[in-house]
């Protein structure tokens, strides 16, 4: 590359790839990850230096306003008094396969996926990866929720493109929130997706899980909870999951604020180019540094 940014034009992105997908094809974005390989630890936090009554106030009134939503796979409609509950805090105006046309659930499912999966799709759809609930980079609009307040406010404070995110809530007093199949997933690379998790309401009952080796014969996980106050990352290409160890008497919320770490996007182009970071600091001390938001770091 000798020190020229990649510059992706979202004009060349073909319909059968994801933004994403298409930088993974078309840059060495993989051997500069490559590079990184096993030099961070699985967990990683640091401080929220924001008024976090005033972020709370902003989410929890938010939230209540727009709604929370479950979950929809293809045609199924799901009762929104679930047991894991939603609000989109970007959207993409472009999407084909959306669930609904209020951009509170953009981030939420797509009208062809296949039932408790979010990457496999009905046999009789052909499939276009563009503009589809898989292109990432391509929910980088922000919802009105995320543009008002104090949470608007926050956000504006972040120096990378803020892509998939949502506000998500584990109903209290759920047993299912208990079980051992509960909530497992997984989700892109970190240098693609670094997913940013900030408490906004929880206990030590509400715990994530991760799983250290999926190809292992026995099943160990690494096991937190997490704290007001502060803001985490953790690997989330590996499966995990946020569960309920004991019953509590109230929500669990959390805001997941996804950002692309390497890559920004230039609005006068309609292009992705990887930035100064890019195959020199690892997401995780970028968040670190204050390199991810300026309010976000140790």
């Amino acid at each position: 590359m000798s020190g020229t940014p990649w510059k992706i034009p979202l004009s060349e992105v073909p319909d059968h790839l994801a933004i994403h997908q298409f930088i993974l094809e078309q840059t060495d974005l993989l051997s500069q990850i490559e590079k990184f390989k096993n030099q961070f630890p699985s967990i990683v936090s640091t401080n929220l230096n924001f008024d976090f009554e005033k972020l709370k106030t902003s989410v929890m009134k938010g939230i209540a306003e727009v709604g929370q939503y479950q979950f929809k796979y293809g045609a199924e409609n799901s009762d929104q008094e679930g047991i894991y509950l939603s609000t989109s805090l970007t959207y993409n105006p472009s999407a084909y396969d959306k669930i609904s046309t209020d951009p509170h659930q953009a981030t939420l499912g797509s009208t062809v996926l296949k039932f408790n999966s979010a990457m496999k799709y009905e046999e009789t759809t052909e499939h276009k990866f563009r503009n589809s609930y898989n292109d990432t980079f391509a929910f980088n609009k922000k919802t009105p929720l995320a543009e008002s307040g104090d949470l608007k406010t926050f956000l504006d404070t972040f120096r990378r493109r803020i892509i998939r995110s949502r506000i998500s809530s584990i109903v209290a007093n759920k047993v299912e929130t208990k079980k051992f199949g509960f909530n497992w997933h997984n989700d892109e690379l970190v240098f693609i997706n670094l997913r940013i998790n900030i408490p906004i309401q929880t206990s030590p009952n509400y715990v994530v899980q991760i799983i250290r080796d999926q190809n292992s014969e026995t099943f160990d996980v690494d096991e937190f909870s997490m704290e007001t106050g502060k803001a985490y990352v953790y690997d989330t290409h590996k499966f995990h999951r946020a569960l309920c160890k004991q019953e509590e008497n109230f929500d669990r919320v959390h805001m997941i604020v996804g950002v692309s770490p390497w890559f920004d996007f230039d609005e006068k182009t309609q292009s992705w180019i990887s930035n100064e970071y890019y195959g020199k600091i690892h997401p995780f001390e970028m968040l670190r540094e204050g390199l991810i938001s300026s309010v976000l770091k140790t």
